[in-house]
C-alpha cells in the first residue's frame, strides 16, 4: 500500500467525521497530515506487527515525515490538500479490513484534537524521533521495530 493513499484516506475520514459531528470543516494542514500518518503507521506496527504502507518515515527537523507524501504535498496549499477525498469505491479498493479501518479511526480520534504544532511538539518528546533525529542527516529512517516497540506500550493501554 502507498502512503499517499493512506494520507488521502486520513483526509477523507477527517472530513467525514467533521461533517457528522458538527458540520464544520477544519482545514487539515500538511504538517498535521504528516504527523497523523506517522501515528497511524506506529499504531499499525504495534497492533499488526507490519507496516500499513511501504514508504519509510524519516526524522526531520519538524518531526517524522514520509518523504514521498511530503513531495506530493509540497507544490500545493492546504486548501488543495482538503480536496483530496477518496470515493467509497476508492476506499474499498485499498483493501483494508474492518480492524485496520477501526484502528485508523481510533488513532484519528486520539490525535486529531492536537494542532499541527501540537503534534510536532508531541513527536519531539517521543522515543522514535528522539533516538533517530540527526540535524546533520535529515534522511535518517525511523526504524519500524523502534516504532512498533514504542507504540505497543500505548496499544496495550488503549
Amino acid at each position: 500500500m502507498e502512503a499517499i493513499n493512506i494520507a488521502k484516506l486520513i483526509i477523507t475520514k477527517l472530513k467525514n467525521s467533521q461533517k457528522e459531528n458538527d458540520g464544520l470543516i477544519e482545514i487539515t494542514s500538511r504538517l498535521k497530515l504528516l504527523k497523523l500518518l506517522y501515528y497511524v503507521q506506529g499504531y499499525h506496527l504495534a497492533k499488526f506487527g507490519k507496516p500499513l504502507f511501504k514508504e519509510n518515515i524519516e526524522a526531520w527537523l519538524h518531526g517524522p515525515v514520509v518523504r514521498e507524501v511530503y513531495n506530493w504535498l509540497k507544490p500545493h496549499d492546504d486548501f488543495w490538500l482538503n480536496e483530496q477525498i477518496l470515493t467509497d469505491e476508492e476506499i474499498v479498493a485499498l483493501g483494508l479490513n474492518d480492524t485496520q479501518n477501526e484502528l485508523i479511526d481510533d488513532v484519528l480520534k486520539i490525535y486529531n484534537k492536537y494542532s499541527a504544532y501540537g503534534l510536532r511538539d508531541k513527536t519531539h518528546s517521543e522515543q522514535p524521533w528522539l533516538e533517530t533525529y540527526d540535524p546533520e542527516n535529515q534522511k535518517k529512517v525511523i526504524n519500524n521495530e523502534l516504532m512498533a516497540s514504542y507504540f505497543s506500550g500505548f496499544w496495550r493501554d488503549y
